[in-house]
């Protein structure tokens, strides 16, 4: 077999999971990060193997079409700012497809078009930000390396305008290594959490100084300059949420994703909900008002603070979360449960949480996924183990980006 050369060229003629243009050298597959279906290219090889090898163009030969300018070159948070962005959603949904046909085997499966964001920039109410003496930016993929940034341009304007007011406040001795911005979309106040050694108050006191929407800085120590609690408001549930719990990077987003599971569900009023993964009760609280009662289970101890003060804020008597992981809670309870709801992270669902739900054999199941190849690996398991996938629905939250959002519709043959 021909050795790999250092740099190959060809064309490439479709994209994978995780948004690499892919082409073939000599049979043989070929990963080219930066590349479009179409398009003929020169790539630098950083990875080979026997069958296949990755690597970044470095030459555009020919451009497909779907190319347009980056907005912010050399900044790998956003992968996908060189795609105009009706294709960013047709790559999505080829993905998808592909993915549950390889995985899965449902290759017969009608998956919806892409729901599209409502504004494919200035969407993220949200930011993990890592920091290197002055300079603030994110880590290149795969690496460490920063790339340092002034302005985010998928941040909502109130971040980069927090953004912009520390750099202006940083100093070298502060030994800051990681800032983590937040807004509530409901109320319009910026929170913040810094990560870093030695006292951080002084500079948590600057930044505020300099930035009025910050209503509050987190710093090390459990202290917290000003209010550092986010409201954020669900079909009439507050929620309370601290800087470094999850939910979902764009309120409207959120809202669609809401309305979606209600709607699959097809709840009557009379039905017991388990929510798996549930964070700080983002489907589990406002679910909460259409069924007899819900349990959700979740591993992170500071969403579930958050959710329980919320679900106790509203007397949400009928609303329970536990505290664990899922994988190990599950199996020690002795309920039955009529439909369920399941968010997980990216790597998916543990096989003892698939094991489960097949012992309880709810009738409808929404499975919320953010990982085409997990969700395809996982709905494999639960199609042989005696469902039918009822909907495929994508939902793109991450607009320049190749992340997949997916709503699938799981209901029980008879």
């Amino acid at each position: 077999m021909t050795h790999w050369p250092e740099v190959v060229e060809l064309t490439l003629d479709g994209i994978a999971q995780g948004g690499d243009g892919v082409g073939r050298w000599q049979g043989r597959v070929v990963f080219a990060t930066g590349g479009l279906p179409g398009e003929q290219v020169c790539v630098q090889l950083t990875e080979q193997r026997a069958a296949f090898a990755r690597g970044h163009v470095i030459e555009l030969i020919t451009t497909a079409p779907e190319r347009v300018p980056p907005r912010l070159p050399g900044t790998d948070h956003m992968s996908w700012q060189h795609i105009a962005y009706p294709a960013q959603l047709d790559f999505k949904r080829q993905i998808l497809t592909d993915q549950l046909a390889k995985i899965a085997g449902l290759a017969d499966l009608v998956i919806a078009e892409v729901i599209p964001s409502a504004s494919p920039w200035h969407y993220r109410n949200a930011a993990r930000l890592h920091v290197e003496q002055t300079a603030i930016g994110y880590f290149a993929a795969g690496s460490r390396t920063l790339q340092p940034i002034e302005s985010d341009p998928l941040l909502l304007p109130s971040l980069n305008d927090a953004l912009a007011a520390i750099h202006h406040v940083i100093e070298p001795e502060d030994h800051v290594y990681q800032i983590i911005l937040r807004m509530s979309e409901t109320q319009g106040n910026v929170v913040a959490e810094l990560g870093g050694e030695g006292d951080l108050w002084p500079l948590a006191q600057r930044w505020r100084d300099a930035c009025p929407a910050l209503s509050g800085v987190a710093v090390p120590g459990l202290l917290s300059h000003g209010e550092t609690t986010l409201i954020e408001q669900l079909d009439g549930v507050t929620l309370s949420l601290q800087p470094t719990v999850f939910f979902q990077v764009n309120l409207m987003a959120a809202k669609q994703l809401l309305h979606m599971v209600y709607s699959e569900l097809s709840l009557q009023g009379d039905e017991r909900l388990l929510d798996l993964y549930s964070g700080v009760g983002t489907f589990a609280l406002p679910l909460s008002h259409h069924v007899h009662a819900v349990l959700g289970i979740e591993e992170h101890s500071v969403a579930v603070a958050n959710a329980r003060k919320s679900a106790a804020e509203h007397h949400l008597t009928n609303a329970r979360i536990l505290q664990g992981r899922v994988e190990h809670t599950l199996i020690q309870i002795d309920e039955s449960f009529d439909c369920v709801v399941l968010d997980p992270p990216r790597r998916g669902c543990h096989q003892h949480v698939l094991d489960e739900l097949l012992r309880y054999m709810p009738e409808r199941m929404v499975y919320v996924s953010c990982n085409p190849a997990t969700l395809a690996r996982d709905l494999k398991v639960l199609v042989a183990g005696g469902y039918h996938v009822a909907r495929v629905q994508p939902i793109d939250l991450f607009p320049q980006t190749p992340h997949i959002e997916t709503l699938c519709t799981l209901v029980r043959n008879k």
